[in-house]
């Protein structure tokens, strides 16, 4: 009974969802040390970044987003379900069966999307790449169909990962921000994160620890959200689906009500720009 309120309440919410305002998302690339590369890419395109945000660093879990795309998009229908979980706590040996079981996936997905900056080695884990091409690639996703369960483990990262490391650091501290995917290597020494948000993705890579991490993104990039009463419907149906563990019809129904609330936002959206369009450049939302 409570998960049917839960559904026909998630319908009436999404309702009052207002279109996220494009944000003053700023970055200063002089505040930022040359441990730490830092990318903010706009919806438009447009992108600040920091000097070195070329630089192919280890990717660490965030090459699962490259990896749990793929399979999403070609992969078994089994494989497919697993990609949520992968992201949400950052599993391991879940990301390992599928790097097997695929190993064309993360190669093809370089060569789709075009991530020059992004090397393969054989191994999801060894990976490398930049903020450049971290940035550019969530920031083309973040309207597909297909990388919906994506969004949804980004949106619902749990707070511990499946190896017990907290997921609680980096680019997800920045005000606005509604998913993040995490990563760091196994000796801890190395940190990257990567954050969406209404009209902007941001991505970072630290050498050094969690804290040192979080330091140098919030230092150097600021955000000044706007008013966003219930958050997107993505991320409102996401929390909704992962709180309640709904499964079957609940979760299909959640998903549609989701799914028909963000075309709306979307056609909303594009009727407002198109009305701006004629007095002034500005956007009010991507």
């Amino acid at each position: 009974m409570m998960k049917k309120l839960a559904v026909g309440s998630l319908v009436t919410a999404l309702s009052l969802v207002t279109i996220p305002a494009a944000q003053a998302v700023t970055l200063d690339p002089h505040a930022v040390p040359a441990r730490t590369q830092i990318t903010v890419r706009h919806d438009s395109g447009a992108t600040v970044s920091t000097a070195n945000s070329h630089e192919s660093r280890p990717a660490l879990s965030l090459s699962k987003l490259y990896l749990g795309y793929w399979v999403l998009k070609y992969g078994a229908p089994a494989d497919k379900a697993r990609v949520e979980h992968m992201i949400r706590v950052s599993d391991d040996n879940v990301a390992t069966d599928l790097d097997r079981r695929y190993p064309q996936a993360i190669p093809s997905i370089i060569h789709e999307f075009g991530l020059r900056e992004t090397h393969y080695t054989g191994y999801w884990g060894t990976t490398t790449t930049s903020t450049e091409d971290v940035a550019r690639f969530t920031s083309r996703i973040q309207h597909d169909p297909v990388a919906t369960p994506i969004r949804t483990g980004m949106a619902t990262a749990a707070p511990v990962a499946a190896d017990g490391y907290r997921q609680d650091f980096g680019t997800s501290r920045i005000p606005g921000v509604i998913g993040t995917k995490f990563g760091w290597s196994d000796n801890r020494r190395i940190h990257a994160s990567v954050s969406t948000a209404p009209g902007f993705t941001v991505a970072a890579n630290t050498y050094g620890d969690a804290a040192t991490h979080t330091a140098d993104v919030t230092r150097a990039v600021h955000n000044a959200p706007g008013a966003i009463p219930g958050g997107s419907s993505e991320a409102i149906g996401a929390r909704i689906e992962h709180d309640l563990h709904l499964q079957g019809p609940a979760r299909q129904a959640v998903r549609d009500a989701t799914r028909t609330a963000a075309n709306y936002e979307r056609q909303a959206c594009a009727s407002a720009n198109r009305a701006l369009a004629q007095v002034t450049p500005m956007r009010v939302c991507n």
